[in-house]
This record gives C-alpha cells, structure tokens and sequence, in this order.
C-alpha cells in the first residue's frame, strides 16, 4: 500500500496542501487506523484536494467529513460518496449539528481551519467528546499560535497552546492529585463550573508536540491512573537488590 506521503505528492485534480514534515508524521500516526472503517474530521477544506487523499489512504472509511466556512467550498463535489462538505463556522451550533447528522462520533478529527487561537480552542472543546475512545485529534499549523495576528504569543499564557501545554500536566495527574485540583490547573481558561468534563474524567491519554502540529490521544476509558502497576522481571538483582522486594507476592493457587 501507498504511503499517505506518497498518496499526497501523487495527488491530482483537487490540490492538497500539507507541509512536508506532516507527511511521515500521519503515515505513523494513521497506520493502526488504516484499514478500519473509520469516520474522519477535517476542519478546514480549502481546495478540497485532503478529502480525496484521505479517501484513497483510508480505503475502507466510512465517512470523511470537511468542514469550512468558505461558501465556495459548497461547489466542491467528489465522485466518492463517503466524502460530505459542511459549509459553516465549525464552532456554530447550525454546523455542529449538520456534521453530527452525518456522523456523530469521529475515530479521527484533524484540525487545519482558521488557526486562531480562540477558534482552535473552542473546536477542541467543542469536537474532542465526539471523539471516539482511542481516537487521534490533531491540531495543523500550530506555528500560527505564536503570533499575535492570530491571537497569539510566545508568553501569552491565555493562548491555545498555552492550554495544550496544560494538558501535558493533566495527562501525569495522578502524581500531583494532592497539591492541585485540575479545575485550578484550568483557571486560567474555565471557571469551575464551565470546566469540560472530559478535562475532569480523564479521557486524555497523551499528547504529542511536533513543530506545527499538536496531536492528542483519547483514552479507550477514562482514568488518571495511567502509570499502571510496576513491572519488575528477572531474578538477578546484583547492584539493587532491593527492587526484588517491590515484586508482587505471587498468587496462590486456589
């Protein structure tokens, strides 16, 4: 099979426009997905040239839906019934309700629409429920976050990314459970009582930086005890003897 580089460099008709590092980043990313019969996102449509390569890389996804607010993009039309295009602000109710009614939950959601700070926020607030469990959002031109032209900034502490940043801590929070609260660690962004409960729950599994682009996983359940039990193998403890003791003590037959 193709790689998705492969398939965007090899794109034609509809132009494709990704920068060339996201390029092996999705083919590692999207591999375990690949041959699922997923239901994808993108925010953010432009020529309309992503939507077919995500067609031809997910050979067996049920639907890739685009979403973008240029009313050109309404012109665009595709001979692959399973690709749609929603016309509107993502973050409006009109087009969150007219993505819903064609698929309600995502395996995948990719961010690439207008890169403000406040639009990408709210679309993560807003789309990550409709995540499914062990789902990938990932967030594209994050670059654009450092300038103030798009409402961002290096030490503006309001910004998006400033947020995923918290999101690094959220994802270790079983190990600073009894110095904070999350709501605390999100005030900046929510009250307390407007705190997504997503944030509280723990469906946040990992979160992954690569120059422009953010990538967060989903839990398969919600948790924050993420670590796991240790696990300690072999029976030579020469220099640490001692981790011999923080074995289990084996289960005795029944």
């Amino acid at each position: 099979m193709e790689s998705f580089e492969a398939l965007h460099r090899s794109q034609r008709g509809k132009v494709s426009d990704k920068w060339s590092s996201y390029l092996p980043a999705y083919d590692r990313l999207f591999a375990p997905y690949r041959d699922r019969p997923v239901s994808l996102l993108e925010v953010g449509v432009q020529n309309g040239g992503s939507l077919e390569v995500w067609s031809r890389y997910f050979r067996n996804a049920r639907t890739i839906i685009g979403c973008d607010i240029n009313p050109r993009c309404a012109d665009l039309r595709y001979d692959d019934p399973r690709i749609a295009v929603v016309v509107g602000d993502v973050n409006a109710d009109q087009t969150r309700l007219e993505i819903a009614a064609l698929s309600e939950t995502f395996d995948l959601i990719i961010d690439d629409g207008s890169h403000r700070s406040l639009d990408v926020l709210m679309a993560f607030v807003t789309y990550f429920p409709a995540l499914k469990p062990g789902g990938l959002f990932v967030i594209e031109d994050t670059h654009t976050l450092y300038w103030e032209s798009y409402q961002g900034g290096i030490l503006k502490q309001t910004t998006a990314l400033a947020f995923f940043k918290l999101l690094a801590d959220l994802v270790n929070y079983e190990h600073w459970q009894n110095d904070l609260g999350i709501a605390q660690l999100f005030s900046t962004f929510f009250d307390s009582a407007h705190l997504p409960a997503f944030l509280a729950e723990g469906w946040v599994e990992a979160i992954e930086f690569r120059n422009s682009m953010v990538i967060i996983s989903k839990s398969e359940r919600p948790s924050h005890a993420k670590l796991g039990e240790r696990v300690i193998s072999g029976s030579e403890a020469a220099v640490v003897p001692q981790v011999l003791e923080l074995r289990p003590a084996p289960q005795s037959a029944i």
